[in-house]
Parts: C-alpha cells; sequence; structure tokens
C-alpha cells in the first residue's frame, strides 16, 4: 500500500493536507517523525511526500528511490463539501493523469485550469493548483 507522508515538522495545515490526500486515495498515512526517507522506502518503496519551503507547498512521488514526479501547489483552498464524497484525486490535466495513474486512482476531468480536487475527511473539498515541477 503506497504511503503518504510530511516533512519532519510539518505545519498543521500541511498535516491535515497529507492525511486528507491519503484517505481519499486510499493510501497509508505515515507520521514521519525522525525517520529519514531512507527508511520510509525500506517500508514501501512508493510514497507521497508533501513539504513547505519558501512559502509553497509541494507533492513528490518517490518510486524506489527515484523522484518520479514533483509537483509545486502554490495555492489551494478547502470547502465544505455539499456533494457526496468521490475517492480519487480528479485532474484536468492530462499529463498529471498520465503521471499519477500507475499509483493512485486518478479521474481525468474536462473542467479548465491547472487544479486537482479530492475529498478528504469531515466533509472537506480540496482544490489544488498543481504545476509539474522540472528540475
Amino acid at each position: 500500500m503506497t504511503i503518504v507522508t510530511t516533512s519532519r515538522k510539518p505545519v498543521p495545515e500541511l498535516r491535515s493536507l497529507a492525511k486528507d490526500f491519503a484517505f481519499a486515495t486510499g493510501c497509508r498515512y505515515l507520521i514521519r517523525g525522525r525517520m529519514g526517507l531512507p527508511e520510509i522506502d525500506i517500508i514501501d518503496p512508493i510514497f507521497f511526500l508533501f513539504s513547505r519551503q519558501k512559502g509553497n507547498y509541494f507533492l513528490e512521488l518517490s518510486d524506489h528511490g527515484s523522484i518520479k514526479v514533483e509537483f509545486v501547489i502554490p495555492s489551494f483552498t478547502v470547502k465544505e463539501r455539499e456533494r457526496p464524497l468521490v475517492r480519487g484525486l480528479r485532474v484536468n490535466d492530462l499529463s498529471i493523469y498520465e503521471r499519477l495513474a500507475p499509483y493512485i486512482p486518478v479521474k481525468l476531468s474536462e473542467e479548465d485550469g491547472g487544479w486537482g480536487a479530492f475529498d478528504g475527511t469531515r466533509s472537506r473539498r480540496y482544490l489544488l493548483q498543481l504545476i509539474i515541477h522540472e528540475a
């Protein structure tokens, strides 16, 4: 089962984002604590890492020690979910869909804009701006 974790000392918003992402995608949320990335790789070689640097949030997908894709999340909003719970991540960018589909449930939406959406716990709906970060 794929793991979702955070940087070592996450701010509360980042921790909630990661936990709800894990819930929506059927992944296991792991409290990282003092654990290094190689230790997480031993537990499960495929994991998502949420972090925050210089005011931006980041989402990184690691597969067997290699970073497959990294997203910058310059902004996200959390609203109360008014419709029934939908599992998985919904994206409207084919490139994002193709990179994530082998790892988590992803649905391709036809709406405009570079975003991803998912439904979390406690009637929350997340709307994230996702930008593929090319290093």
